[in-house]
């Protein structure tokens, strides 16, 4: 009854919308609303342009939307065969690179400065993540996330590039070749890309997390140092493209979370292994495909980022042809129901009680997860009582209208009692045990920190085996719950309870006998559909999942309730897997005759079918009717490969020896002479004088060939010799000629199979 409780009250949540999941798949192109730029080479042209996408309501009911932002800026530039100027203005050049280079640190200390942060303490994204300290810097973490991490670290990592060809080129003492100032224009051209792709970076762009404001690049004046040294023409052969989806509206208080993917324009060539994969990024190369799988709509702003190069110019053209995104949203209402549940006033008090239970715990030095599966123990134990007190209260108003005894009643509904009460109790005990040696020995200590639904949540994903102590003391007490349950019942009740008949020996003793005779008669079912070609693999798991010896043991020894639960409930599922199985067999039968037709057509169509093509069978029943077919039609040599139907090939004397060795494992043949290319191939005659038998074959053959000329026929296609009791009958087929003896009653029937085998015709 218990468990039926607890089912319904599961099942009325999800009917109420527990898990509420649903997809956002909008077909068609997204929109571009506007376009920036930057300029760093003061042409008047913007080297990195900002496109900004309409926003896509994602839950207009909670206010959730996402917009898309894409920023481009040159990745890497070429430069043509430079004409050098003789001698070159080296001073000029390094004057405008220290020009270029005082702009660009004062920029990049100011960020710096912003941000909290010294490059020195960002080795990796985590160090970088948590040396960043300041307001703004906390802003965009949580924006970002550990994304924002991968961010500071490559703005480290390009500052200290571009730190290392300004040095270079600024200690450089002269160009006496060509080569030297070819190397000085290409570290020049170099300096240009790094900086360029710094100005992309979404830290840089108030779209995204907007962390700094853009630092001073000024492409111009490298531009300038590099012409001091060769008139060359510089211009961009590769683009870096960064794509931030930035969602907004997110709640705390509302467990909504995204799974969300996203295509480039399927006319941009895209460079696929400079794709950059942050975490939490699920990637498919072919067709290129980038996605966010759990994405928690918890805050006002969310920002998720990749990025890829790309040889193509951005152009407007191709830019809005961005494919809609498709979004997955799955909402966990149960969460929402439980915080509002948290906040009842009796719900508070029980609930603090469990923390009281959990603290007492761990004062005790238990350790943390074996207190948090005494407090999760007590909660248990509270709704496990409300639940039996609500079951109780119902059947006493039935006994009250049917006018029965109220304690009778009871005791007849809430029985029977438990008999084996001391295994209870050991198994509880031994769980509980085995908690606390796995916090003893095996869990590292864990500080108590709140004591919260997220944090509890975090610290069992993050600590395994401690969450698996922490189920195994719940477990434990429950077991024992169920001995002082039963305990108070009897309080209640009265030895009347006690005395409540329970399943006896007998009962299991029959039920068992039932439960092995239709198991066995289910073998023998799945026996022979196995050999039909159906799948049964998951019959076959279910039918060897009955422990029927286990079952056994438990009623010798005593354990009557526990042996009847378990026998009623694998009866249950054969009883269901026979259904099942009934349910297939009369599926197969109906359609079986359509089926056997589309294959036959196809496979007369081609001589290779793929059987995903078969597309009128549906897909768990194609595999089946495939193999049926094929055993059904032998004579044409069809075998299932790689998917496919394929014609096996076969030789004339491979055929007549494999259809000779079935019709005699059939019975069919009693004796065979089997003459190939006008030679004895062999002669099953085991006594006398086998090769009389054999000549006198060869020369029936050409006495019945002869009577055949005379009849203006050019071949014979078979002749019969007939007995009393016996006969024979030549079946020429290519170069071989077999006689096969029968009895005389088999003979039509020999020859039937002869031609099903052989795929003789007429």
């Amino acid at each position: 009854m218990r468990l039926h409780v607890l089912l319904a009250v599961f099942a009325a949540l999800l009917l109420y919308g527990c898990v509420e999941e649903r997809t956002l798949s909008i077909s068609g192109y997204e929109t571009v609303e506007g376009v920036s730029g930057l300029d760093l080479t003061g042409d008047g042209i913007n080297d990195v342009l900002s496109y900004q996408f309409r926003s896509i309501a994602i839950d207009q009911p909670m206010g959730i939307s996402m917009a898309k932002y894409v920023s481009v800026a040159p990745y890497s530039y070429s430069f043509t065969e430079p004409s050098y100027l003789s001698p070159p203005d080296l001073a000029g050049a390094k004057a405008k690179i220290a020009e270029f280079d005082a702009a660009r640190k004062a920029g990049e200390s100011a960020c710096l400065q912003r941000l909290g942060l010294s490059f020195a303490a960002c080795n990796d994204y985590s160090s970088c993540m948590e040396n960043c300290g300041s307001d703004h810097c906390e802003a965009s973490k949580k924006v970002g996330g550990d994304a924002f991490g991968f961010e500071l670290l490559a703005f480290k990592d390009k500052s200290q590039e571009m730190d290392r060809l300004v040095s270079e080129l600024t200690s450089t003492q002269s160009l006496p070749s060509q080569d030297d100032r070819k190397e000085f224009i290409r570290k020049t051209v170099r300096l240009m890309a790094v900086s360029s792709d710094l100005a992309g970076m979404s830290m840089f762009n108030s779209n995204t997390y907007g962390t700094c404001g853009p630092v001073p690049l000024r492409l111009d004046l490298l531009g300038q140092a590099a012409q001091l040294v060769g008139t060359t023409g510089v211009s961009p052969d590769r683009y870096r493209y960064r794509v931030s989806e930035v969602i907004t509206g997110g709640t705390e208080e509302e467990h909504i979370t995204l799974f969300i993917q996203d295509t480039p324009p399927v006319a941009m060539s895209i460079d696929e292994l400079s794709v950059d994969i942050p975490q939490g990024v699920v990637y498919q190369k072919f067709p290129l495909r980038l996605g966010w799988e759990n994405i928690r709509a918890d805050s006002p702003r969310k920002v998720l980022v990749y990025d890829f190069t790309s040889p193509d110019a951005p152009q407007d053209t191709v830019v809005s042809r961005w494919s809609n995104p498709q979004i997955d949203e799955r909402n966990v209402k149960f969460f929402t129901v439980f915080s509002m549940l948290a906040s009842n006033p009796a719900v508070s008090l029980f609930t603090g009680i469990s923390k009281s239970v959990f603290t007492l715990a761990y004062s005790l030095g238990l350790g943390y997860f074996t207190a948090l599966g005494a407090a999760a123990a007590f909660l248990l134990y509270v709704v496990l009582l409300a639940i039996m007190l609500i079951t109780a209260l119902y059947h006493a108003l039935r006994a009250y209208m049917d006018r029965k005894d109220v304690r009778e009643y009871l005791i007849d509904r809430m029985g029977p009692p438990i008999t084996d009460w001391r295994s209870y109790v050991g198994v509880g005990a031994g769980l509980i045990i085995v908690c606390f040696l796995l916090n003893a020995f095996y869990i590292r200590p864990t500080e108590v920190g709140q004591l919260d639904l997220a944090t509890v949540q975090l610290r069992a994903i993050s600590d395994i085996p401690g969450a698996v102590s922490s189920i195994l003391f719940i477990l434990g007490a429950y077991t024992i719950y169920l001995f002082a349950e039963d305990r108070l019942k009897g309080i209640v009740l009265g030895e009347g309870y006690f005395r409540a008949k329970g399943a006896t020996k007998e009962e299991n003793v029959a039920s068992l006998s039932k439960l092995k005779v239709l198991s066995d008669n289910l073998k023998t079912r799945i026996d022979t559909l196995s050999h039909t070609g159906m799948d049964v693999k998951e019959e076959y798991s279910v039918l060897i999942a009955v422990p029927t010896d286990r079952l056994e043991q438990f009623v010798e020894i005593g354990k009557q309730n526990t042996a009847k639960s378990l026998i009623d409930f694998h009866m249950g599922r054969l009883e269901e897997m026979d259904k099942r199985i009934e349910q297939k067999v009369g599926i197969m039968e109906e359609n079986w005759p359509v089926w056997n037709s589309e294959i036959e057509k196809a496979v007369d169509q081609s001589g290779d079918v793929p059987v995903e093509t078969l597309v009128s069978i549906p897909m768990q029943w194609r595999e089946w009717a495939v193999s049926k077919f094929i055993s059904e039609h032998r004579a044409r040599h069809l075998i299932l490969e790689d998917n496919r139907i394929k014609r096996r090939t076969v030789s004339v004397e491979n055929m007549v020896s494999t259809a000779l060795a079935d019709l005699k494992r059939e019975g069919l043949v009693d004796a065979s002479i089997v003459i190939h290319d006008g030679k004895v191939l062999s002669n099953s005659f085991s006594r006398g004088n086998a090769t009389v038998g054999a000549v006198l074959y060869l020369k029936l053959s050409g006495f019945a060939k002869a009577i055949a000329r005379k009849f203006g026929e050019e071949d014979v296609k078979r002749f019969v010799i007939m007995g009393r009791k016996s006969a024979a009958v030549s079946l020429p087929s290519g170069k071989s000629n077999p006689l096969l003896f029968t009895e005389r009653g088999r003979l039509k029937q020999l020859i039937e199979q002869w031609k099903a085998k052989t795929g003789e015709q007429g």
